[in-house]
């Protein structure tokens, strides 16, 4: 495998998936999600995005595909960036413990995940990526995963802007060796 060393400072594209049948782990996305990730292929043209990364949830590789078909890039599947983990039993999107995670950043459910843990793959993620020769790769992954780091470099951002968070949704991350710096929100047209 081929690795460089990271840059001092890069960037790369997270975005959120589009909207999904619901919350369990295997939706797919629905009819209306469908219709945005088609939409979001001239955008992502536009930023000449030059690799795809994903969630390995249906939901994400969903909203990577129509792009992918189009560009001709491949999907490489990420378990570091799936979906936030509430806890052993099925992810409760009402939870409000999440709510709660906001504000105490370690704070997890037993088998759950804190925004902590989250945020710690996410790094992961971003490292691996950064390794590899893109200049402007694209991560698709999951609303819990973008509100850690949101809610890390902006402490004012809580549980009221994250349940505002559109499905997709994109932003610019720029990063120092993995771990983020800046996120900057993409308004996204059409």
């Amino acid at each position: 495998m081929l690795y460089v060393t990271p840059l001092n400072t890069t960037t790369l594209y997270l975005l959120r998936h589009a909207e999904a049948d619901g919350p369990s782990q295997s939706a797919s996305l629905s009819e209306a999600g469908r219709r945005a990730a088609e939409a979001l292929i001239p955008t992502l043209e536009a930023f000449e995005i030059d690799a795809i990364f994903s969630s390995p949830l249906d939901r994400a590789l969903q909203t990577a595909s129509p792009f992918a078909a189009k560009s001709g890039l491949n999907i490489t599947t990420m378990p570091d960036l799936r979906e936030h983990r509430l806890s052993l039993q099925v992810p409760d999107p009402d939870d409000p413990l999440l709510e709660q995670r906001f504000e105490k950043r370690g704070l997890a459910r037993p088998g759950g995940e804190s925004f902590q843990a989250v945020l710690g793959r996410l790094r992961q993620a971003i490292l691996a990526i950064s390794r590899r020769p893109y200049a402007a790769p694209l991560a698709v992954t999951h609303g819990g995963v973008i509100a850690s780091l949101l809610s890390t470099l902006d402490r004012s951002y809580g549980y009221a802007e994250f349940i505002q968070m559109p499905r997709p949704a994109l932003f610019k991350v720029t990063h120092r060796k993995g771990s983020p710096t800046q996120i900057e929100p993409i308004e996204l047209t059409g």
